[in-house]
């Protein structure tokens, strides 16, 4: 799906496959090959509101970097600006946003390389996390070797109707690290040594060469922090956060942990339970008892007596977690109480929008939350 990453979704706890006619090819070779515009909710307008509202559009930049350069460039905190949703690094996006006490004219004045503001408005509603209905996508896939093109993508919009497995997609474990998961459940496990080598230490085949060969250099030296620090490039600001407290408190890692950005640490544990959400819609839907309803996000309150969870019970007892791991003693912030997830999604308005001899542009639209790669690899195989 990607030429440059290979995606094993089977580590990701994603072991079905719903559509047999695959176009294969490739997504994402260029930054206009995947574009993504929010459905947003929009407030109302009031001419001396205190949020100044925008459009953010942006090509290269993670929605959380964005905001800071943004941000910066205000001589503001960060903490000042919204979003309700955040969008893919490797695309075009456009997302609503708003600043609080900070005026339009000076957003107006931002200038930045990737990154546009516009559809100016005030308003006195806060804008918060998750208030939009969702996305539509616009994507390219480019190298595809179906040679009947158009017959197997009026098979997938078919195909659509019937409704596609809610899998968390590749994004939330990490592409070039998808180990966001696996730091989670140690988070969870309280063995926070371990968790610490995971983030810092741990290598994988498709990260840097200079990221590599400074996380080898503290596998192969733990606890050379001072060492670690000397290798660890600057543009690796986070992991340097964590071994300059670890220089100052050798064996501290619970408060080195900590030292991550709150919603940063929070995926990871988020993370895990998606991953034994994969794993869970992977066995009911080979056990042919998937239907329309909604599954658990395991928490310390999950009721594992409700519809299709019951499955959970074997699965925490073979990952050596319970529900009462979720409620972190020594790192309250990272408690989750669970949720609940919809097991099928239905995406919406599917449009072939153009077939060329190497590539072919497809459109739809997603509910919030849902994974628009996952519903690539149901079409690209």
């Amino acid at each position: 799906m990607y030429k440059n990453f290979k995606i094993n979704f089977e580590e990701f706890g994603i072991k079905t496959k719903q559509f047999n006619n695959p176009t294969k090819g490739f997504i994402k070779e260029k930054f206009e090959d995947f574009k993504v515009k929010e459905l947003s909710i929009k407030p109302k307008e009031e001419k001396e509101g205190t949020y100044a509202y925008f459009t953010l559009k942006k090509t290269n930049w993670t929605t959380m970097d964005a905001i800071g350069r943004i941000a910066k460039l205000c001589h503001a905190s960060w903490k000042r600006f919204s979003f309700a949703g955040t969008k893919d690094r490797s695309a075009v996006t456009e997302q609503l946003a708003s600043a609080k006490g900070i005026s339009i004219e000076a957003l107006k004045a931002v200038k930045i390389k990737g990154i546009e503001l516009s559809d100016f408005f005030q308003s006195n509603e806060p804008l918060r996390l998750g208030s939009l209905k969702g996305n539509e996508f616009e994507i390219t896939v480019r190298n595809y070797e179906c040679k009947n093109i158009k017959k197997s993508l009026e098979e997938f919009k078919e195909f659509l109707k019937k409704g596609v497995l809610n899998y968390f997609g590749e994004q939330r474990f990490g592409i070039q690290r998808p180990n966001n998961h696996v730091i989670g459940k140690l988070i969870l496990r309280q063995e926070y040594e371990e968790a610490l080598k995971e983030l810092l230490a741990k290598t994988y085949e498709f990260e840097g060469e200079q990221s590599s060969k400074a996380r080898q250099y503290l596998n192969d030296n733990w606890k050379d922090w001072k060492g670690a620090l000397e290798n660890f490039p600057k543009y690796l600001t986070i992991e340097r956060m964590i071994l300059n407290h670890l220089e100052k408190h050798p064996n501290d890692y619970v408060n080195s942990i900590r030292k991550l950005p709150r919603n940063i640490a929070k995926i990871l544990v988020y993370s895990y339970q998606s991953y034994l959400f994969n794993l869970a819609l992977s066995e009911l839907y080979e056990k042919g008892l998937i239907n329309d309803f909604e599954l658990a996000l395991v928490g310390h309150e999950s009721d594992l007596k409700k519809m299709g969870c019951a499955i959970y019970e074997k699965m925490l007892e073979k990952e050596g977690i319970t529900l009462s791991d979720f409620k972190v003693s020594s790192y309250p912030e990272m408690s989750s109480k669970g949720g609940m997830r919809k097991a099928i999604i239905y995406p919406q308005n599917f449009k072939i929008l153009e077939i060329k001899k190497d590539y072919y542009t497809i459109s739809f639209e997603m509910e919030k939350s849902a994974y628009a790669t996952i519903i690539l690899r149901e079409l690209i195989g």
